[in-house]
């Protein structure tokens, strides 16, 4: 993150008269004399990638106003005319939150509609917000008349928005969740009130009791079992409303002059973000959740993270001060300096409309990803930013396989230099070149019995692809149409990875035996963490994952969904057979595969 500062205060550091405040090579957003020392200026506005910074739920005062939220720590009677840009980034919080919720009634509990998922994605959360700011939207008990905001959207949608109120299961949570923004309000108003008090003991006391409501809100959107009952745009809605309010509670100790407190509960909010965000991402299961997630998980790496990480290195930078340093900056006056933000806010960078009106650029940026990748790699991609430490074990993984196959350029000095698209796919073209025999579909002559099926698969006939499928494994077995394991038993290794390899290549990952192993693995191991393997419980959880309809051991192939869009592993499906045979034939898949 780069900042920028009004241009007076930009011509001075470009001549040496002024200089940049950094903690531990990190700009934390003011400017000092160069002579003297003493503080001249905060940030006026900061870029991300060459873009303004325009945090989702982070306050932007918290970064362009740092300093006047700095000097809180100097004792709160001296500083009383600084706590303005505190009351901003609190009502920056309370809108977030309020619009943050109110798309929930959009994207209800459990499956929700593509539809539905874009009528609220980043950019139009990001526009809805914006209406809120300037009060054409109004928030009510912690939701807005989506109906209204989103006319433009279409009759589906207001159909969608109908139904979703309409749900018991989604009633239920709504009744949580508008008890929990109503606590998180009257914690901000009694917290203002609170700020205009004099006496110590009795504003600090008062705090002391807008932090338990606080606290008590925030379990509101984190209830384990409340986000478990959610689709993953659900669980991520609401795991940003819980992040709004845990910078709420940061600031309730910032004002006390807490400083230990800040600084380990952002510590904390940076790690349950990434640690919550890896977790999202690994239960994405289709384009549709995918093309949610990506660009507004890009935000909040890209930006919120940023402003997070700055605020600890602000206060971890004043617990640094010598006593004369403290004393600097507990004099400066900021906001009657000569380079106050007045010159800086008419630049057309800064204007906040213009940007929730704009198609993100992470948006832009993963249509741009989305034309070079197939899912896992996207979805790894996004792993990456906030898991570093995944694209070194690809890296690794990519020299190793490199070297054997005798690509110099595959070394670690390119590999570091590379980027996260390049390392994810290369990555995935060593990972299926090496999970089967690779056959050049090139040279029809050569494919024998599987030209038929990579016809079907090339031309996304999934449904014949998925009957051609069963034909030839059955074809193989030398059985005709018993429903049991017997067919994963006598057919070879070697041909269900030939098969599965098919169907990787041409549904870009999605789809596969590979993929289906995957998921019964995981929910193997799920069971297994519950005491409770049993295949016929496996099978139903692996069913639900995959998005297989079964009523009574039997599979409804009307529910089939014959698009890439269908849920990751969906096909094949003929093969597999109903009930305990299907079962039984997916558990054989991991040892044949």
């Amino acid at each position: 993150m780069l900042f920028n500062f009004s241009p007076a205060i930009e011509a001075g550091i470009e001549a040496g008269k002024y200089a940049q405040v950094f903690s531990n090579g990190i700009p934390i957003g003011m400017a000092r004399d160069a002579v003297t020392g003493k503080f001249v200026a905060h940030a006026v506005a900061a870029t991300v990638d060459g873009n303004p910074l325009s945090p989702l739920i982070s306050p932007l005062q918290f970064v362009t106003k740092g300093a006047n939220i700095i000097q809180t720590h100097m004792g709160f009677q001296e500083t009383y005319q600084q706590i303005g840009a505190l009351q901003s980034g609190l009502q920056t919080l309370q809108n977030s939150v309020g619009v943050l919720q109110a798309t929930t009634a959009l994207i209800g509990v459990g499956t929700v509609a593509s539809v539905a998922l874009g009528a609220v994605n980043l950019q139009q959360t990001l526009k809805l917000r914006k209406e809120v700011e300037q009060m054409r939207l109004e928030v009510k008990n912690g939701f807005i008349d989506l109906k209204q905001a989103l006319k433009k959207q279409g009759a589906e949608i207001r159909q969608i928005i109908e139904e979703v109120a309409q749900d018991i299961k989604f009633e239920q949570h709504r009744v949580i969740l508008v008890q929990a923004y109503g606590l998180f309000s009257q914690a901000l108003q009694r917290f203002r009130s609170a700020m205009q008090i004099k006496d110590d003991d009795r504003r600090n006391a008062e705090i002391d009791a807008v932090r338990g409501m606080l606290f008590e809100a925030l379990a509101g959107y984190t209830n384990p079992q409340l986000l478990e009952e959610n689709c993953i745009a659900g669980q991520l809605r609401r795991l940003e409303c819980a992040w709004a309010i845990e910078q709420t509670i940061v600031v309730t100790y910032q004002v006390q002059n807490e400083v230990s407190a800040v600084s380990d509960r952002l510590g904390h909010l940076e790690e349950d973000i990434r640690d919550r965000a890896c977790m999202t991402v690994a239960k994405c299961e289709s384009y549709d959740e995918l093309d949610f997630l990506f660009p507004e998980l890009s935000r909040i790496r890209n930006h919120d993270l940023a402003v997070v990480e700055t605020w600890k290195n602000q206060v971890n930078w004043v617990r640094s001060l010598s006593p004369s340093g403290l004393k600097l900056l507990s004099s400066a006056d900021f906001n009657t300096s000569e380079f106050n933000s007045s010159e800086y806010k008419d630049t057309p960078q800064t204007d906040q409309s213009t940007i929730a009106l704009a198609v993100p650029p992470e948006q832009l940026a993963y249509e741009n990803l989305s034309e070079k990748s197939h899912f896992y790699s996207l979805r790894d991609q996004l792993r990456f930013m906030f898991q570093p430490e995944l694209r070194e074990d690809y890296k690794a993984h990519i020299n190793e396989q490199g070297a054997l196959a005798g690509y110099k350029t595959l070394v670690p000095k390119n590999l570091q230099q590379a980027s996260d698209l390049a390392i994810a796919n290369l990555y995935y073209y060593f990972k299926i070149r090496d999970e089967s025999e690779i056959i050049d579909n090139s040279e029809e002559e050569e494919l024998g019995i599987y030209t038929k099926l990579c016809d079907l698969l090339a031309t996304e006939n999934w449904q014949e692809a998925d009957n051609e499928t069963a034909e030839i494994i059955f074809q193989l077995s030398k059985q005709e149409y018993k429903m049991s394991s017997e067919y994963a038993n006598n057919v070879s290794a070697d041909d269900f990875r030939i098969i599965d390899k098919f169907w990787l290549k041409y549904s870009k990952g999605r789809f596969g035996f590979s993929v289906q192993k995957r998921i019964w693995q995981e929910e193997s191991e799920e069971s297994d963490k519950l005491g409770e393997f049993d295949n016929n419980k496996i099978y139903a959880r692996f069913c639900e994952a995959v998005g297989w309809r079964v009523i009574n051991g039997c599979l409804l192939s009307s529910y089939l969904n014959f698009t890439l869009n269908a849920p990751l592993g969906h096909f094949p499906v003929a093969v597999a057979g109903q009930g305990w045979s299907a079962a039984s034939f997916l558990e054989s898949l991991t040892w044949k595969l």
